[in-house]
């Protein structure tokens, strides 16, 4: 065998990874959004106690998976929440997080489509 074929990657085995990397980052979103949705009914109740607990769950995730700029709304948002700051200034952090959640959802469809 040539030695130089055993240097090459194997890309087959490479495609497969970066496939099963992009089906853990969509189901990693994915898996976000019935929070997002606990979060975006706590707020519309006025359970800043439920907004706290549940953006703090987000915001570790995020923090976790490497996705700084939601984990840093999600952060704001626990902030606010524990501040006891009024339901429409938190709120408006909800809705600056759920905008981050849709860009980072469309740019992670885009990375696994290419």
């Amino acid at each position: 065998m040539n030695p130089t074929q055993n240097s090459l990657p194997d890309l087959r085995k490479l495609n497969q990874r970066l496939a099963l990397n992009g089906v853990r980052v969509q189901a990693f979103l994915d898996g976000l959004t019935p929070r997002l949705d606990q979060l975006v009914l706590a707020i519309g109740e006025g359970n800043l106690a439920e907004v706290g607990r549940t953006s703090h769950f987000i915001h570790r995730c995020c923090d976790v998976y490497g996705y700084d700029e939601l984990a840093m709304k999600a952060g704001e948002v626990c902030e606010a929440a524990a501040a006891c700051e009024s339901v429409e200034v938190v709120g408006r952090k909800v809705v600056r997080l759920v905008g981050a959640f849709g860009r980072t959802s469309e740019d992670a469809q885009t990375a696994i489509a290419t």
